[in-house]
């Protein structure tokens, strides 16, 4: 277990993992993720349900003569439930929970601003995945002000941590190399499928000469080149990751058009482990 998470931080202040909590399975799967890396980074979980029935002018009050009635009730049970959830993965690990009037978004990302990290579920392209690669496009991933999780796949994966590369984001490579030695892995490079085996090994190299001056314990084992030029590729050079790391872009202010590159919502679309999505 380490607590260096995020530059600078000492275990004075252990990393806030906020997961949003919904009704759904997938949102069972990001809690237990979350719980997980939590305790991995030897960090506090923070268990956050979007309360959106105000919004829509719904009566939430419970049902008279009813006891535990009403939309705010379950709201609560949804909360307990998560609870439950993530005690079972660590019965030792700091919780915390809350419930906050409004849209997941709007609400996840300024929970984001107080988080080193957002984790959701995600299923293809359903409910829960459409707050990131919906009309939006990547709205909670480009607007949080911390990186964002996508869980999907086997949350109990040992596999190394894939490292999609990205030509000019450094940071995602610093990330994956906290990563890595948090969870005692490897990495592997995955490079897209227009790179020569030449290129690929120069990129290895690059990376590897990152690593070694701020990780040199992490051993970048491999290079995979995707065998098309389909983000989906990208995906199946993942097989048996533990998690995969990318880049993704941030809205430059609030009126800012969002940029979401079709690589990365390609990538959320298909993968098959949990996804990191880094910040710029």
């Amino acid at each position: 277990m380490t607590t260096e998470y995020r530059q600078g931080m000492t275990s004075a202040t252990p990393p806030r993992i906020t997961v949003g909590v919904f009704d759904a399975d997938e949102a069972d799967l990001a809690v237990r993720w979350a719980a997980r890396h939590a305790h991995q980074v030897g960090g506090r979980l923070h268990l956050l349900h979007a309360f959106v029935w105000t919004e829509l002018d719904v009566n939430t009050d419970p049902i008279p003569g009813l006891s535990g009635s009403g939309i705010r009730a379950a709201a609560g049970g949804l909360i307990q439930d998560a609870v439950a959830l993530a005690r079972a993965e660590h019965p030792e690990l700091p919780i915390t929970s809350e419930i906050i009037d409004g849209n997941a978004v709007p609400v996840l990302v300024e929970a984001s601003a107080e988080s080193d990290l957002i984790v959701v579920g995600g299923r293809g392209l359903g409910r829960l995945l459409t707050l990131i690669v919906g009309s939006k496009s990547l709205a909670l991933a480009a607007r949080s002000q911390c990186p964002v999780v996508v869980v999907r796949g086997a949350v109990e994966a040992e596999g190394p941590i894939a490292l999609v590369h990205h030509p000019s984001a450094h940071e995602v490579v610093t990330r994956a190399g906290d990563l890595a030695t948090a969870y005692g892995q490897d990495i592997e490079l995955i490079v897209r499928a227009d790179a020569t085996p030449e290129r690929a090994q120069e990129l290895l190299a690059q990376v590897r000469g990152q690593l070694g001056s701020t990780h040199p314990s992490v051993y970048v084992r491999d290079v995979t080149i995707a065998a098309t030029k389909s983000a989906r590729e990208l995906v199946a050079a993942s097989e048996g990751a533990s998690m995969t790391v990318v880049a993704g872009e941030r809205a430059k202010g609030p009126d800012s058009p969002i940029s979401a590159p079709r690589q990365l919502v390609t990538v959320l679309r298909y993968a098959n482990t949990p996804v990191w999505i880094e910040r710029e």
